[in-house]
């Protein structure tokens, strides 16, 4: 049952999702300036802009319009969203490095029509749009003061229009477009703001719906799955060959490996369908979003109980450990659904920058929980050190694996959550799919140092610790752990209770 309805979310999804065909409708949004998609355009490539129907039913005074802006990279493309207040241009402080920015103005004088609104005397970049090949102008060519036709249906008090970008080699960039609303009088939240505005926005370069930095990721996850599929085959032939040794969490981390390469195929499938037909195959996108769902799970549970000890020098957990599962595997699911809803939603809606928060805060949570069970396991046998015994050097050599395992993880999270978002900031519009490479790259290195320091054979430090003594001290300590934490929560029901 909870399957048939998590298929039912997803072909949800799936039916929203345009690719990058932007199918756009927005009702009676309060929001100043809302972005509505973001593509990086070459020399060959083009964008047809067309707002189908903007209706306007309330009566408060405000000026709208569309602003095209373009940047260098990917997240300067946010520049108009976080420093410039279209609205309030006047307040706009004059940096040194501004994008190009195109703002047009939706004249509702009969005739209605589009003013270029030159951005240039706020201090931002002047833009030719001389460059720029435009379609539907009133005047013959595209000088700076162009005028763009507007069509204006009196029965609904509808406006709609239509334009073409088409790039020159000079112009190349990451463009952005948005949409606003600004009331000329400051106005209540209380005042009812109705208003309609749907419009399709459709992207190319040459014959590829792509942008200019996704382009080499179809061939990029091919590659890596192949990749994946190799490790998976060469995981499964050291499992055989020390099949004497092997325990649950071998077979965990070997369905972790075929789960990324599963995730990688269908990944380059769902951007084959998109560069071919602007949008996603709904059977396939379905595939890759549950195999997605499934690595993730996958990745989480596996370190953790690989932090724990659990299996190879224990066989029993205690009781904060329990938690910390109990804890991982819903926020997994969470952060997963987080992505999933974004990827098939539009910028424009008025829940993606919730959503995009949620991913972002869940999915740290869970890397900072996966690290307190490798803290847990270290302090136990620190501890276990103190006692001179005739195993000291054995857990000597276990500490020194699971310090080893903690630096690792730590560089893994730091890498893929932290360094990658520098990168963005940094690179070129181009060469986005580099951070997608370098995420893969880390994590093959993550996956193949891991499996290196635990694969399953005889001499192993990290399965020294199979005697009978050792296993019953260990259920001992965590029985009275376990023994402990539910004597304070009775306690503390006592303490209710009175």
């Amino acid at each position: 049952m909870k399957a048939c309805r998590l298929l039912v979310i997803l072909q949800l999804c799936i039916a929203v999702v345009c690719g990058r065909i932007h199918n756009i409708n927005i009702v009676s949004d309060r929001r100043e300036i809302i972005p509505l998609a973001n593509f990086g355009l070459t020399k060959d490539g083009f964008v047809d802009f067309q707002v189908t129907d903007f209706i306007i039913k309330d009566n408060i005074d405000a000026k709208y319009g569309i602003v095209v802006e373009s940047s260098q990279t990917q997240t300067a493309s946010q520049y108009v969203e976080t420093h410039i207040n279209i609205c309030r241009p006047e307040s706009i402080a004059f940096f040194d490095k501004h994008p190009k920015i195109l703002n047009l103005l939706l004249d509702k004088d009969d005739p209605p029509k589009l003013i270029n609104e030159d951005m240039s005397q706020y201090g931002a970049v002047k833009w030719d749009i001389s460059n720029l090949k435009l379609t539907d102008l009133l005047t013959k060519s595209s000088s700076p003061d162009a005028l763009f036709k507007v069509e204006h249906s009196t029965t609904n008090n509808s406006y709609s229009f239509h334009f073409q970008l088409e790039v020159k080699p000079e112009d190349e960039g990451q463009f952005t477009f948005y949409f606003y609303r600004c009331p000329r009088e400051p106005t209540s939240y209380r005042t009812t703001v109705d208003y309609l505005f749907s419009a399709v926005i459709t992207a190319k370069n040459g014959e590829s719906f792509l942008s200019a930095g996704e382009k080499p990721l179809t061939f990029l996850y091919t590659a890596m799955g192949i990749v994946y599929f190799g490790m998976f085959w060469l995981w499964m032939k050291v499992m055989i060959h020390y099949s004497d040794n092997l325990f649950k969490i071998h077979y965990l981390m070997a369905a972790l490996v075929f789960a990324k390469f599963l995730a990688c195929i269908l990944h380059a499938i769902d951007y084959y369908f998109i560069a071919s037909h602007g949008t996603p195959d709904e059977a396939w996108a379905i595939l890759w979003y549950i195999i997605h769902l499934v690595r993730g799970m996958l990745l989480f549970i596996s370190l953790a109980l690989i932090g724990m000890g659990f299996a190879f020098i224990k066989h029993v957990l205690s009781y904060n450990e329990k938690l910390v599962l109990m804890t991982v595997v819903p926020l997994q699911i969470l952060a997963n659904v987080a992505y999933i809803i974004i990827d098939s939603s539009e910028e424009a809606e008025l829940n993606y920058g919730t959503w995009k928060k949620i991913l972002i805060f869940v999915d740290l949570l869970c890397c900072g929980a996966i690290i307190f069970p490798v803290m847990w396991s270290i302090r136990h046998l620190q501890q276990a050190t103190e006692r001179s015994d005739n195993k000291t050097t054995l857990v000597l050599s276990q500490l020194k694996l699971f310090r080893h395992f903690y630096i690792l993880v730590v560089v893994y999270i730091y890498i893929t959550r932290i360094a990658l978002k520098f990168m963005e900031v940094v690179l070129p519009f181009q060469l986005a799919w580099c951070t997608n490479f370098m995420d893969e790259i880390a994590t093959i290195a993550f996956f193949l140092i891991t499996g290196w320091n635990f694969r399953p054979y005889i001499s192993n430090p990290y399965y020294k610790v199979v005697e009978e003594d050792d296993e019953m001290e260990m259920e001992s300590m965590i029985e009275s752990d376990t023994l402990r934490n539910r004597t304070q929560a009775g306690d503390e029901d006592d303490t209710t209770l009175a």
